[in-house]
């Protein structure tokens, strides 16, 4: 069974916080990538709450996140560039660790 991070993001309001939050989580994107971890969907809100995004990732275990993170060096300038930009256009962040049910998995074919 897989297990997933949901992270839930409140951006801070205004299309241009909307396009430097997309362009700084490619950087991100390629640093977990690096690591093992799949971004299984990235999505924003078409109606509700307005700039609020919300990143599927598809992780080892709950202990993934925490080694792919100290594995990444923090004085790579690209990680510290796109952390930057988080931290300007992110209001607010949940995180959840979910794991798959038994009923999503692939269909038996037999």
């Amino acid at each position: 069974m897989s297990s997933y991070m949901l992270a839930q993001l409140q951006l801070k309001y205004g299309f241009a916080n909307l396009a430097r939050y997309e362009a700084a989580m490619v950087t991100i994107r390629e640093l977990f990538e690096s690591q093992g971890i799949s971004l299984v969907a990235g999505t924003v809100t078409q109606v509700g709450p307005l700039y609020e995004a919300f990143n599927l990732w598809e992780i080892e275990d709950q202990g993934h996140l925490e080694r792919a993170l100290g594995a990444m060096t923090l004085s790579d300038p690209r990680a510290l560039e796109a952390m930057g930009e988080l931290d300007a256009t992110v209001e607010h962040e949940q995180t959840r660790f979910l794991g798959s049910l038994a009923f999503a998995g692939s269909p038996n074919t037999a």
